[in-house]
């Protein structure tokens, strides 16, 4: 589990890029963090890495507080995919960027490769091992910068913005991806956002603006709160704004009302 306790932190010392925030997150679960850009969640993201360090306030993760005496042990924990793939590539193939955290392990050779395989078929791309990052495509790219981070076998991804430069087809094969590393391999998924489609098939959304924790609960308790969001300038998507519509009309059959939701939650 991870526990945020009291948090703020500032870039000058002076302005809060997040101020108080606490807030819980539950081991095997998928929580999205919703905010439009200047809201404080990539920072919040950098601060469960330990890549910067809270001005005041603490985060603990499964049980270890995250400091410099338990940094090290807390990074075999927890990993982050960043928005642009191309800013985590470092090796001249795939092969070799899923080996390069390997490598820092200095794990033998024969359990490096048996790692880079099995990630790399994990994500679906195996057949492309020996080709170079610049040759693929923007979900491609992603795969394989997850598939690097799933190679250090860290119990808890972190993914910032990871579908905002996707189109749809390559945002629904990470979409896909993230369910199955979820549901079928109990990591506990965090996803950095301002998408509320994507977002919507979380099981938990957190909702930041001007650094501050202001909504939390359900995909559907959050999407209810539709003038909240949109102060937030966090627009719901047309078949969710139809759903709440639909929802505030009395007249309007529940099982209509149901089937819309569950439609829009398969998506």
């Amino acid at each position: 589990m991870i526990k945020v306790s009291n948090l703020s932190f500032s870039y000058n010392q002076k302005d809060e890029a997040l101020k108080n925030i606490n807030i819980e997150i539950k081991e095997g679960s998928w929580v999205s963090i919703l905010g439009h850009n200047g809201s404080g969640k990539s920072t919040l993201s950098k601060l469960l890495v330990g890549l910067l360090v809270p001005t005041q306030g603490t985060i603990e993760i499964n049980g270890l507080l995250l400091n410099q005496d338990h940094i090290t042990d807390i990074r075999k924990k927890i990993g982050i995919v960043f928005q642009n793939p191309d800013n985590q590539f470092v090796g001249v193939t795939v092969k070799h960027d899923i080996a390069f955290g390997l490598e820092n392990q200095c794990l033998p050779h024969d359990e490096m490769v048996q790692k880079i395989d099995y990630y790399a078929k994990l994500v679906g791309m195996d057949a492309y091992l020996d080709k170079e990052p610049h040759h693929l495509s923007g979900g491609q790219k992603q795969r394989v910068a997850i598939a690097g981070a799933l190679a250090m076998e860290q119990d808890i991804l972190i993914l910032d913005e990871a579908t905002s430069m996707l189109d749809p087809e390559g945002t629904q094969e990470i979409i896909e991806l993230i369910k199955r590393l979820n549901k079928s391999f109990k990591k506990t998924i965090i996803t950095i956002t301002h998408d509320l489609s994507f977002a919507q098939q979380s099981d938990y959304l957190m909702v930041l603006k001007d650094g501050q924790l202001i909504l939390e609960g359900t995909p559907r308790e959050v999407f209810e709160q539709e003038d909240l969001l949109k102060s937030s300038r966090l627009e719901l998507p047309f078949e969710l704004a139809l759903y709440n519509e639909l929802k505030k009309d009395e007249q309007a059959h529940p099982k209509i009302v149901e089937a819309l939701w569950a439609y829009n939650s398969k998506k």
